[in-house]
């Protein structure tokens, strides 16, 4: 990855029709789940029959094994149940809900630079100091009920986030959206918006007018998804739910014909790895080569490419990480080597005090932190903690982990090791990601450890984990920025980058976050965040490698989903 991954091409650019299946663009377009929440999984020692009870009675179609055209079974998340819920509004949709079923404008591969490839739209185009983007629509697309794909359609799509600000997951500020011609659509934007490019036209999975409108799509589950994408639901349960190539695909019926999301315990997906029935998972292995790839040398293979990063997120709204100096000291107890070696197995590496995924981002971090890296320092941790008023009584607080992802909870064992070292009372609780995921949300917890997916420049990261336009007050949903910073210095900066479309300026502006990250500590960074990818090649092949690292490789990472099963080619 070049550290230098603009977003875009000069203004007046635009894409040149292709696909997104893994033809390539002559011009410089994911994660709808949950804004940004990277969605990796793991798996503990023991063996568990949820997987075999999932798959069981599946008929022609499902099973497993080798050959042309075999379905293919994934795992995404140890959910331990699925809700049937297909609203692409909505943060706890289904995974695949954006891609395999509603398609965005444009495909953004962050895993190489200024490679925005065309979707649902052939071409854009910024004007008017980009305050004014115009899409092109790709004609002969259909949604799987046999209607017409429309300028209408796009149009509701946006309209709707318009007239229902909840919908606007990714708090693109949007002034109008209207149609521009037969195939065109114009949107517009009340200030220079070029980096609106990827929230507005790369996550956003547009929806069929015919079938939606008039529905409350605040709180619509939506459970009989419609879409111009490549698959369509074909069966539903609790357990597991399938989903079968569209014949209608306009870009020609996909590969791999069936898919199947059983819906994992964790104790099910050691199992399932082990014994070669899970095709493709998310998730964190203890130890790869034991448990994993020695079972099938020739097939097993794995692919984490850095995805963004793993950190602390302090709830800086209450007391005691509303100061700095309890944030400081916590930052210095912890022993990062210690937990990249123990908890994470190596697989990645301790996270940079900028928080930015390095050496690939070394070009946006301000020169005289460059070489920075994290210590311990027990003897200034105390100090600090002295200063902030816990000098004779104890600090105490909790962290809240999901519960089944065992190398976040193995990390905060260590961590509460660490801090106990320099007098604070660290509790460590652990709940189930459904409940972990409500309560971060809102807010209510003291501190957490979660990951924040980057974009397609550092800037994203930063706007994500700190704009203020992504967090609410304590009680209410956001969908960013879980720590609820509030700071006009960080305000100033995520606008200074947003009203220029050059690099320069930018990088500037992303070097005053960097620094505010070092010396504020919003979000205390630990180690990178991978795209956890385990796939086998005994069914298919053409999966995302560092060869070719055409999309991310986690099947949790929306729309990459769709984008790696367009890529694959049976055996």
């Amino acid at each position: 990855m070049s550290a230098d991954r603009r977003q875009r091409p000069g203004p007046g650019s635009a894409v040149v029709a292709g696909g997104p299946d893994g033809s390539r663009a002559d011009a410089t377009v994911r994660n709808a789940m949950g804004a940004g929440l990277s969605r990796r999984s793991v798996f503990g020692a023991a063996a568990g029959l949820g997987l075999a009870a999932a798959l069981a009675g599946c008929g022609p179609d499902g099973g497993s094994g080798k050959g042309s055209g075999k379905p293919l079974v994934v795992h995404v998340n140890d959910t331990g149940s699925w809700q049937r819920n297909f609203n692409p509004y909505a943060v706890t949709q289904n995974v695949g809900t954006v891609g395999l079923f509603y398609e965005p404008l444009l495909f953004f591969n962050k895993l190489k630079p200024n490679d925005i490839q065309p979707w649902l739209a052939t071409k854009y185009e910024w004007s008017d100091g980009g305050k004014t983007l115009t899409v092109t629509l790709r004609d002969g697309v259909t949604w799987s009920d046999g209607k017409p794909l429309t300028v209408d359609d796009v149009v509701f799509t946006y309209q709707s986030m318009l007239d229902d600000p909840s919908l606007n997951k990714g708090g693109v500020e949007l002034s109008g959206v209207k149609a521009g011609g037969k195939d065109t659509v114009v949107f517009t934007f009340p200030s220079t918006s070029y980096t609106k490019l990827w929230n507005l036209a790369g996550q956003v999975g547009i929806v069929p007018k015919h079938l939606l409108a008039g529905k409350k799509l605040g709180t619509f589950t939506n459970p009989n998804p419609v879409g111009t994408g490549p698959y369509t639901l074909s069966s539903f349960s609790s357990q597991v739910f399938q989903v079968k190539a569209n014949p209608k695909y306009w870009k020609g019926k996909a590969k791999v014909p069936v898919v199947k999301f059983p819906a994992y315990t964790a104790s099910a997906v050691q199992t399932g790895l082990q014994t070669g029935e899970i095709d493709w998972a998310s998730a964190f292995v203890p130890d790869l080569k034991k448990i994993y790839e020695r079972n099938d040398p020739a097939h097993n293979k794995h692919f984490f490419p850095s995805e963004g990063l793993n950190a602390l997120m302090a709830n800086t709204a209450k007391a005691p990480f509303d100061k700095l100096e309890v944030r400081q000291a916590v930052s210095l107890a912890i022993d990062r080597d210690r937990l990249v070696k123990n908890a994470e197995r190596g697989y990645v590496g301790a996270a940079h005090p900028s928080g930015l995924p390095m050496p690939a981002n070394a070009d946006w971090v301000p020169a005289e932190y460059k070489d920075a890296t994290f210590t311990v320092n027990q003897a200034k941790a105390k100090e600090l903690l002295a200063k902030a008023g816990y000098g004779s009584k104890k600090l105490a607080f909790e962290l809240l982990v999901p519960s089944p992802y065992t190398d976040f909870v193995n990390a905060a064992q260590l961590m509460r090791e660490d801090l106990a070292k320099v007098g604070i009372a660290m509790t460590v609780r652990g709940v189930a990601i459904q409940d972990w995921v409500a309560k971060v949300g809102k807010g209510d917890f003291d501190i957490t450890l979660r990951g924040a997916v980057a974009g397609p420049t550092p800037f994203y990261l930063f706007r994500q984990m700190l704009s203020s336009k992504l967090t609410k007050p304590v009680g209410q949903v956001a969908t960013g920025n879980y720590g609820r910073w509030k700071d006009a210095e960080t305000d100033k900066l995520l606008a200074a980058y947003e009203a220029t479309d050059d690099v320069a300026k930018q990088k500037a502006a992303v070097q005053g976050l960097a620094k505010i990250v070092i010396e504020q500590v919003p979000v205390i960074p630990l180690f990178d965040s991978p795209s956890w990818s385990l796939y086998r090649t005994t069914k298919y092949t053409g999966w995302p490698s560092a060869e070719d690292p055409y999309a991310m490789p986690s099947p949790a990472t929306a729309p990459d989903l769709a984008v790696v099963l367009l890529h694959l080619k049976p055996v």
